[in-house]
C-alpha cells in the first residue's frame, strides 16, 4: 500500500499511520518541532491541525486565509511575517513572544489546493520548514504535482469521510529517509529488535 501511494504521489517516501492526526503529529517530531515553538495556522482548518502542534507542546499561531482557496493566504502570511518576528541566527522569532517560529502548516481545504509554491517560498524566506496537511486533498494537484509533496512533510488521511477510506488511517509523504525511518519507528511503538 505505501509504496502503491509513494509511486501514485510520486513522493520518495511514504509511511502509513493510523490517522491524519497521527500523520501531523509524526511530522511534527520528526522535524523536530518541540516544547515552546510555533507552529503558523491557517485560522480555518479542521482541529487536527492545532492539535497535532499542542501535542509537541508548541503553540499555534493563526493566520488569515485567503478568500478564494479557503486554504492560508501567502500575502497574510507575508504580512504576519514582515510585520511580528525578525530572523536572529537563522531563527524566526516572534517578536511580541519571543518564541522560535519552526514551521509552516497550510491545509488544503475540502481538496482546493492554497497556493503552495508561494507558501513554501516565504515560508522557505524566513527560514520555516513546511508541513502540508493534505489530508482532504488525495487526487489533488497543483502544476501537475500531487498535494502533499510540496513542503518538507506532507499528510494525508483516510478517515471514513475522505475520498480513499480506510475507516480510519493516514500517511505521511516525506522527502528525507531519515524523517521516513523516524516515523516508521515511532507509529510502530518504537520497537527494537532483540533476542526475544
Amino acid at each position: 500500500f505505501e509504496e502503491k501511494f509513494r509511486i501514485f504521489t510520486s513522493s520518495k517516501y511514504c509511511v502509513a499511520v493510523n490517522s491524519g492526526t497521527s500523520a501531523l503529529h509524526l511530522s511534527l517530531i520528526a522535524l523536530g518541532i518541540k516544547e515552546g515553538d510555533e507552529v503558523l495556522l491557517p485560522s480555518i482548518s479542521f482541529v487536527a491541525s492545532a492539535a497535532a502542534v499542542t501535542y509537541v507542546g508548541a503553540k499555534p499561531v493563526f493566520v488569515d486565509v485567503d478568500i478564494d482557496t479557503m486554504g492560508l493566504s501567502p500575502s497574510a502570511l507575508k504580512t504576519f511575517l514582515k510585520l511580528n518576528t525578525h530572523v536572529k541566527n537563522q531563527k524566526c522569532i516572534n517578536n511580541s513572544t519571543g518564541r522560535v517560529i519552526k514551521a509552516c502548516l497550510p491545509m488544503h481545504t475540502f481538496g482546493n489546493a492554497c497556493d503552495i509554491m508561494e507558501i513554501v517560498s516565504i515560508s522557505k524566506e524566513f527560514g520555516l520548514m513546511v508541513v502540508e496537511d493534505a489530508a482532504e486533498a488525495l487526487g489533488s494537484k497543483s502544476n501537475e504535482k500531487a498535494l502533499g509533496t510540496f513542503g518538507d512533510m506532507g499528510t494525508i488521511s483516510f478517515n471514513g469521510n475522505k475520498l480513499i477510506t480506510t475507516g480510519g488511517g493516514g500517511a505521511v509523504l516525506c522527502k528525507s529517509k531519515e524523517h521516513a525511518k523516524k516515523i516508521r519507528h515511532i507509529s510502530t511503538t518504537a520497537k527494537v529488535n532483540n533476542k526475544y
